[in-house]
């Protein structure tokens, strides 16, 4: 009778597992539906596609790697360095021209895309690291300027760059008029002084092409540096008081506390910080796309607008899907060399 009862309670028991199973499976199957859907079908048809020449008004048809070599391929023309240089141009100009790519707009776009990430980076991550150090106090009122710097992220980009594009505004800009008023103040003390005006620049900071990606830096580099402030401030928040206090009963000043202590302790929350604007600036769209549409002279092309361009603009399907797994393998090989060289930087502390 026990070996009975004991049996029906195992069946019930296993019933009841397989029901409960059934039902969480049943709950998770919209998010894998959506997941497949929306997700993995896709990606395996972007994959698909970069190997055809499909252009949404004929059937693709299979290319292999013709597209990959088209955006990647180049080839060597050494003569091309010497005739360059006696022409006038500049080293790294000859240089440029030794290499004959396929694509020239493709490497244009990586290379914007590269200097507006470094740009970026060298200015939002410091930055936001000085500012976390300077707010982590508990004085009144400090949770309102953390509060003001912290508005830029959550702000929406078309919003932004409507602002920043009166700002630059080379006629009637805020920051070309302030320039205007410090020379206006500054030249007549320069004449009294026997030393020539300076005269107004007027500079088109959307409008030249050497100052419209610098524009666009500056710009990212504000609207991400309350981000990075915020992650650098729950770090800091992190740090025991201890440590400060042993620190500062030793003798230490504030720059010896925050490059010797501070800065390797929070390592890992800089890394973390520096792989994901890494990502999301390689993948830049909007900025260039709503301020300089690309220019001027294709100055602010940049990798992800170029497949637009490519994919949506010209319905060069098969290259923009190409140019779009081109960019996943750059962003997952420069993430995977960022980890490499944080876990060496780790192993010294």
């Amino acid at each position: 009778m026990s070996a009975t009862s004991n049996k029906t309670k195992a069946t019930r028991m296993s019933t009841a597992r397989r029901r409960e199973a059934i039902e969480g499976y049943l709950f998770l199957l919209p998010n894998f539906l959506g997941f497949v859907i929306f997700f993995l079908i896709p990606l395996a048809l972007s994959f698909y596609y970069s190997f055809t020449d499909f252009n949404m008004f004929k059937d693709p048809n299979w290319v292999g790697l013709e597209n990959y070599q088209k955006a990647l391929g180049f080839t060597l023309a050494p003569e091309n360095f010497q005739a360059t240089m006696e022409n006038g141009k500049g080293f790294f100009t000859a240089l440029q021209s030794v290499f004959d790519t396929n694509d020239p707009l493709f490497w244009t776009a990586l290379g914007n895309t590269i200097a507006y990430a470094i740009g970026v980076l060298l200015l939002s991550v410091p930055l936001g690291f000085i500012l976390a150090w300077l707010l982590n106090s508990k004085i009144r009122g400090m949770a309102i300027f953390r509060s003001m710097l912290y508005v830029p992220v959550v702000a929406a980009v078309v919003g932004i760059s409507l602002v920043w594009f009166w700002i630059y505004d080379s006629k009637t800009g805020a920051l070309n008029s302030i320039i205007l008023s410090g020379l206006n103040l500054v030249n007549p003390l320069l004449v009294t002084i026997g030393v020539q005006k300076i005269a107004d620049p007027n500079i088109g900071w959307l409008t030249s092409p050497d100052w419209a990606l610098p524009s666009l830096v500056v710009m990212t580099s504000w609207q991400t540096v309350g981000y990075d402030m915020v992650i650098f401030l729950a770090a800091l928040q992190g740090v025991p008081n201890y440590v400060f206090e042993a620190a500062y009963v030793d003798g230490a000043s504030r720059w010896r506390t925050l490059r010797s202590i501070v800065v390797p302790l929070l390592a890992p929350a800089i890394f973390f910080v520096i792989v994901t604007n890494t990502i999301t600036i390689l993948q830049v769209f909007a900025e260039p796309y709503i301020m300089t549409q690309g220019g001027p002279a294709n100055s602010t092309l940049t990798i992800v607008y170029y497949l637009y361009q490519k994919g949506f603009q010209r319905f060069q399907m098969g290259y923009g899907a190409a140019l779009a797994w081109i960019v996943f393998a750059m962003i997952f090989i420069i993430t995977t060399i960022q980890f490499r060289i944080s876990n060496r930087f780790q192993t010294d502390y």
